[in-house]
């Protein structure tokens, strides 16, 4: 009996130990920027002698009707239902991610989901698509022209009904 707990004892210790390989994101992985550093750090070019530099790019989370609407010029529509995502993402360098809003709850997910999909460098737009606004900033109009057309069936709960102009 005492040789069937040690047993026990060992396999739990190991089981314990394969779960903690795993390495989860919390909210102490994201980092927010403000749009005057979200800027910056779009701008910043990063390479090596040995690699080319790897350009970076805005990652609007949001649907594709509040896409349509408006965004921030050159960012990429992609949200976690969408299976090329990562596939789209490939040879990015930073990765800026933004909502709606403050720290938008669909950004912050998307940010933890990039992490662990392994990208290196993923960040968030402290105030979202709303603080880009209000600082005054460029915004444009229409489709993703990266994106596949019929790439996502939708997140329909966060469908509104909007006027295409």
């Amino acid at each position: 009996m005492h040789r069937l707990t040690f047993h026990f004892l060992l396999l739990g210790l190991f089981l314990v130990l394969l779960g903690g390989c795993t390495k989860t994101y919390s909210d102490q992985d994201v980092h927010w920027l403000s749009v005057k550093n979200a800027e910056a750090a779009i701008q910043e070019q990063e390479g090596s002698w040995f690699s080319q530099p790897r350009p970076n790019a805005w990652i609007d989370a949001r649907d594709e009707v509040f896409y349509k609407v408006g965004h921030i010029p050159g960012a990429l529509n992609i949200q976690l239902s969408d299976p090329d995502a990562f596939t789209r993402l490939t040879g990015y360098g930073t990765l800026v991610v933004y909502g709606e809003g403050y720290e938008a709850p669909i950004a912050d997910a998307m940010i933890k989901a990039l992490l662990k999909g392994g990208m290196e460098s993923v960040k968030g737009l402290q105030g979202g698509y709303e603080a880009w606004i209000e600082a005054g900033q460029k915004v444009v109009k229409g489709p993703d022209p990266s994106r596949r057309p019929g790439a996502i069936a939708g997140d329909r709960w966060q469908r509104q009904p909007v006027d295409d102009d």
